[in-house]
């Protein structure tokens, strides 16, 4: 009954300062951001016509020099495929055109550089635009724009296309079999936000669409905000109850000051519990109805914040008891914040350091001596290389949250993506640090935090 009191008064303190009311609405708004997110599978037109149409605009957007290289305009006509219901699984047949205004315009276009007119510059320009389909032909157009001439060594010889007379329109016949989609989340999907505004030229499979949204909106932008909101909410709890009479009134009550302390911690890591649980479980809900994609490994996101912020808090809490100051408690918080993710990412980088530097002991020849020696240069340019010492025995004993954020990203990344999209984005080697050493490094400094603070809580005369 002790606990829930405290739980109670830590939930009256939050709603009092109105902080609650802005982490609610804040989560509403994360909520209803992702639920408004689409993804709308894109024809083969949609995508080709979207990117000529910018190629033209781009061409057209100089005057002088698109009169002077023949007015070309480039579209793709008479699409169709084998199978329309399923763009991934199917066969594509289309026309790739180029248009001039007359012939004499169509000689200038052909002498232009950078315009794929050639049939082999247009077969090349579409198997890197439409790489996720296989096996790309163009055939057809006019024998003299077959490929460019090679290199002419007779003085005074030129193109032989532009001796011949041209259409002032030419047609590529383009033929396709199969794609490289492996089912319906792995075809290209146009996002949209806000229900309605469509990203232009943003073309993604929804796997990868799915994957930036729980990375980086939530995950990223989305935690940080909660953390620090989170922190400055719970910030005035301790100093709070050490206010002359508050206190004066706690401990008149049959409980030691250690427990009193620790009950107060707990009220608030608990009332950010469940604060993350209904907006992580809200997100994931928006996201799987906007999707159909349902990953569990998402979830994950409300243990791994929760220790986060129990590293933060109990920064924040034996601040509060030495200082019994708010402002001060949250400055230093967030500078622990900020030290612990340098720790840890200079820690990464050296850790890098010296997995390439194994890697080349065993090569031989200049490349590798040179690998060597760059070994020995400051990390990223200014930190030196004595310094690799202290860092790594400062991560050995501090709270692992860059490491944490780390994993929870390649958590959430192996719940989406496939084997070959994990190793596109380095997922596919084994992690640096284990659960159980992150997990353990990291719950013992909150210990030995609360122990500071316990044992100042208990030995001053407030």
């Amino acid at each position: 009954m002790q606990f829930l009191a405290f739980l109670h008064d830590s939930y009256r303190e939050a709603k009092s300062g109105w902080m609650l009311q802005i982490m609610l609405v804040l989560a509403a708004l994360l909520v209803l951001l992702v639920l408004s997110i689409g993804f709308r599978p894109v024809t083969l037109q949609d995508e080709m016509g979207t990117t000529l149409s910018l190629m033209n605009r781009v061409i057209e957007s100089n005057p002088p020099r698109y009169a002077e290289i023949g007015q070309p305009k480039l579209t793709v006509e008479n699409v169709k495929t084998s199978n329309p219901a399923e763009p991934w699984n199917a066969n594509y047949d289309f026309e790739f055109v180029i248009h001039c205004p007359s012939p004499e315009d169509m000689k200038k276009a052909v002498a232009a550089k950078g315009i794929p007119i050639y049939r082999t510059d247009v077969q090349k320009f579409l198997r890197d635009g439409l790489s996720y389909l296989n096996n790309v032909e163009v055939t057809g157009g006019p024998p003299e724009l077959e490929k460019p001439p090679e290199k002419v060594e007779e003085p005074g010889k030129d193109d032989p296309a532009k001796k011949t007379t041209l259409p002032n329109e030419v047609r590529y016949k383009v033929t396709t079999k199969g794609t490289k989609a492996e089912d319906r989340l792995a075809w290209r999907h146009q996002v949209t936000i806000l229900f309605v505004v469509e990203i232009p030229y943003v073309y993604i499979s929804l796997r990868e669409g799915v994957y930036l949204v729980e990375k980086w909106l939530v995950n990223g932008a989305g935690a940080w905000v909660l953390l620090f909101v989170a922190v400055i909410i719970t910030a005035g709890f301790i100093p709070s109850m050490l206010a002359r009479g508050s206190l004066d009134l706690m401990v008149s009550k049959p409980i030691g000051r250690v427990r009193l302390l620790v009950y107060k911690y707990i009220g608030g890591l608990l009332f950010i519990l469940i604060l993350t649980t209904v907006t992580v479980v809200g997100v994931w809900t928006a996201i799987g109805i906007r999707s159909g994609i349902w990953t569990l490994n998402f979830l994950a996101i409300i243990p791994i914040l929760t220790l986060y912020f129990a590293v933060l808090y109990a920064v924040s809490t034996v601040t509060a008891v030495f200082t019994r100051n708010t402002l001060v408690a949250i400055l230093i918080t967030g500078l622990a914040w900020a030290a612990l993710w340098a720790v840890g990412k200079v820690n990464d980088g050296i850790e890098n350091r010296r997995e390439q530097l194994a890697r080349v002991k065993a090569d031989t020849g200049p490349e590798a001596v040179i690998k060597e020696i760059q070994s020995d240069q400051p990390l990223w340019g200014f930190i030196p290389k004595g310094s690799f010492p202290v860092v790594t025995a400062l991560h050995a004993v501090t709270p692992r949250t860059f490491q944490l954020d780390e994993r929870l990203g390649r958590l959430i990344a192996e719940g989406v993506l496939t084997p070959n999209e994990l190793k596109a984005k380095d997922y596919d080697t084994p992690p640096k640090a284990s659960w159980s050493e992150m997990i353990l490094v990291s719950f013992a400094s909150i210990v030995a935090l609360l122990a500071l603070a316990s044992w100042r809580f208990s030995s001053r005369d407030y």
